[in-house]
């Protein structure tokens, strides 16, 4: 047997020990309920999890490998259970900390391998392949109306029709220069893999939210992937890997903050940068980057430019709009407040509060790959939330949990729009600048028109 990592007695040991020593344990109740029909009541949930950690410390020779990999595997990583432990027992970062323990043990699954080893590839490298595949798209795949996504024009499997998004070359970063507007206040921008690939009319919105209120955008061409799935699979030399990257990519005296479109993204370059190059040369560099970094929501409310929107709503209603939060930014980062501010602030959108908003949506990042049918379950469980809040379009600010949402609504065949708060709020800033010009008005660069 290999020799143990210090960190598996000592790190591992001493959260189990903290949530034992309390009386009871604080479960999501709909994942637990969906993971227990598996995997039976105890190791579905975070305490269960924990005690089969502490046993593998002290009785590793019985207990063995495949159990373990089953159980930590069956992880969404959400951070509900270490946000409500009243003890402060971090079981998501337990099982981070046991995927690792296992990968340096054991070596990853190849099918992990290969994700983790092309998410790390740069950029330059990757692209080309990305677009390879957007050929093999258009071949075997058939696009939905409306921008839904696709699905396989052959074949599916029990779980229904196999859905993709669109591959969108040329993808956001080849569009854009390093350097967009000439201010004297300067911010960076992490765009992240899905709006680089996927959706970057989300990153164009975000760029021209930033233009309209006077920043000089720094983003930097060989930015790539923030390491969280990486992470999340236990592949930690490669998430520090592209920590040290990010961190040398944005790490300049001249980026008043660095803003993330992604909440995701958004926690790992805030939380999970830092703990992963905490005994790295590079540690302080990355406590000071974590220190400038915004989810894009946050910095957008913070600056108060909700002050442009009408004040009165118009007539041209283009619906009802229900948020929903995502994990890491909701049970990661506590914040929760910021993006309803700006739905509720919309003139062309009704926010509608919608009742488990902060429920899981079932992405999981790699989750949804290795566990499909669990997966299934609690986005069908998600959906049921959708339809109750009947709305014309739900709005997050995560791009794991924008895929999962689409993929859904397809699903369901409803005609239930995916919005990025981003796009929304572009939309209002549109209007009201052609209102302003419309008018006479001067629409100010930092906020408001003016005279006000």
């Amino acid at each position: 047997m290999k020799q143990v990592p210090s960190e598996t007695g000592g790190g591992l040991g001493a959260i189990s020990r903290r949530c034992f020593s309390s009386a009871s344990s604080v479960e999501d109740a709909g994942q637990y309920a969906l993971f227990s029909k598996q995997w039976g009541a105890e190791p579905a949930a975070a305490r269960g999890k924990l005690a089969l950690l502490e046993a593998w410390i002290k009785k590793r020779e019985q207990l063995g490998y495949a159990r373990l990999r089953e159980v930590v595997s069956l992880c969404l990583l959400c951070g509900r259970c270490t946000a409500n432990c009243p003890n402060g027992a971090g079981a998501k970062e337990a099982v981070e900390l046991a995927r690792s323990i296992l990968a340096q043990e054991n070596g990853l699954a190849w099918p992990k391998k290969l994700l983790s080893s092309f998410s790390s590839t740069e950029r330059e490298a990757r692209d080309p392949w990305i677009k390879r595949a957007g050929l093999l798209q258009r071949l075997l795949m058939r696009e939905l109306p409306r921008e839904r996504g696709l699905v396989l024009r052959l074949g599916g499997t029990r779980l229904g029709e196999i859905w993709a998004p669109k591959l969108r070359p040329p993808f956001f970063l080849e569009r854009h220069p390093e350097k967009q507007g000439s201010a004297q206040r300067c911010v960076g921008l992490f765009v992240g893999c899905t709006i680089h690939y996927l959706a970057p009319e989300v990153g164009d919105a975000a760029l021209k939210i930033l233009g309209r209120m006077g920043y000089e955008v720094l983003i930097p061409k060989g930015q790539g992937c923030c390491g969280l799935m990486a992470m999340g699979m236990g592949d930690k030399e490669r998430a520090c890997l592209l920590a040290r990257k990010v961190v040398e990519q944005f790490d300049g005296e001249k980026l008043e903050a660095v803003l993330v479109p992604c909440a995701s993204c958004a926690y790992q370059l805030t939380k999970g940068i830092p703990h992963l190059l905490s005994e790295d040369p590079l540690a302080a560099r990355a406590k000071l980057l974590a220190q400038k970094v915004k989810e894009l929501s946050v910095f957008l409310v913070g600056e108060g430019w909700l002050s442009v929107f009408p004040r009165e709503r118009g007539n041209s209603i283009r619906g009802s709009v229900a948020y929903h939060d995502p994990c890491h930014l909701g049970a990661g980062l506590g914040i929760r407040g910021e993006p309803r501010k700006i739905l509720k602030k919309l003139s062309k959108w009704s926010f509608k509060e919608m009742e488990g908003a902060d429920e899981c949506c079932g992405m999981g990042g790699s989750f949804r790959l290795f566990h499909p049918e669990v997966s299934a379950r609690i986005s069908r469980e998600k959906l049921k939330r959708v339809r109750q809040a009947e709305v014309d379009a739900v709005a997050t600010t995560c791009m794991g949990c924008w895929m999962g949402l689409k993929e859904m609504l397809h699903r369901e065949s409803r005609e239930i729009q995916v919005k990025h708060i981003c796009e929304l709020v572009w939309e209002e800033l549109e209007d009201v600048e052609t209102s302003s010009s419309e008018s006479g008005a001067e629409f100010g660069a930092r906020g408001g028109r003016a005279g006000e």
